[in-house]
């Protein structure tokens, strides 16, 4: 299914939305832009609890306007990622929350219902968004949110690789995944990843919740045994384990922007190269730095 600003899209009908309301004039200069930016987005923002780690990483990003045309919000169902999808689209398109879904920039996809009650995306919707996303925006900047993204077939994610690989103009492309696996590794390796901590009494293993303390609490020498021993193990639920440590490092106040950025730069070396061991043996020493 398929839902832009410009259209509604469902069985062959198109609703044509009244775009009024978003004037084409901006403010001069990039940085003045950029803090109206974070302003509506801090506004946009305010109504979500919890993620302070996340939400301050995509501040900086905004202000800094250093906003990657790619973005995965990874994590556990229900832990507040499509939420902070749509603040954060709201804030690049500099609009409130609830004018975002008629802003003329703005495309929406969603996976739909068969009969059969399983759900999947359409290849000809992800066509004609990518074919948006190729067209110059009207006031600027394109911004796409692609919920449950994990369902998207090989086919579809390939489509979507070349836009992540060639954005036309300024676009930004939000993927909300649950299940960050399902995602093709040259996919990942186009964009960043910001994880978002599953609920520890819920979705973590033992041997994980053990793995993070070890990652965390050890020595600089007991740490890279620990990423040794990671890079080593044949089944490792990866976005489990990063996952808990993000929780992990919130719980004790140890979530600076610089071990965040660690953490997320884990996933991106995996996704890159393969090499879990030379990730995880990195990602030990950055800990240490950040304590």
């Amino acid at each position: 299914m398929l839902y832009t600003g410009k259209s509604w899209s469902e069985g062959g009908r198109c609703i044509v939305a009244n775009p009024e309301g978003f004037p084409s004039e901006r403010e001069p200069g990039r940085i003045a832009e950029n803090r109206r930016k974070v302003k509506h987005m801090m506004d946009n923002f305010s109504h979500i609890s919890g993620h302070k780690q996340q939400i301050s990483a995509l501040l900086g990003m905004l202000e800094r306007g250093t906003v990657p045309h790619g973005l995965v919000l990874a994590g556990a169902e229900h832990s507040g990622k499509f939420k902070i999808a749509r603040a954060l689209a709201a804030g690049l398109l500099g609009v409130p929350n609830d004018e975002l879904s008629r802003h003329p920039d703005f495309i929406a996809m969603a996976p739909i219902v068969r009969d059969s009650g399983s759900r999947a995306y359409d290849l000809d919707d992800i066509r004609d968004a990518l074919n948006l996303l190729g067209q110059s925006a009207i006031h600027g900047q394109t911004v796409a949110i692609f919920d449950d993204a994990n369902i998207l077939s090989v086919a579809a994610q390939n489509a979507l690789l070349k836009t992540l690989e060639e954005p036309a103009g300024k676009t930004v492309v939000i993927l909300v995944v649950h299940e960050l696996a399902a995602m093709l590794p040259t996919v990942l390796s186009r964009i960043v990843t910001i994880p978002f901590a599953p609920n520890l009494d819920r979705a973590v293993s033992p041997e994980c919740r053990e793995d993070v303390k070890n990652l965390t609490s050890s020595s600089l020498v007991d740490r890279l045994k620990v990423a040794q021993s990671l890079g080593k193990r044949e089944i490792l639920d990866i976005d489990e384990l990063l996952g808990a440590l993000v929780a992990e490092l919130e719980r004790s106040e140890r979530a600076t922007s610089k071990a965040l950025n660690a953490v997320l730069k884990t996933r991106e070396r995996i996704a890159a190269n393969g090499n879990s061991t030379i990730a995880f043996e990195q990602l030990a020493l950055q800990l240490g730095k950040y304590e």
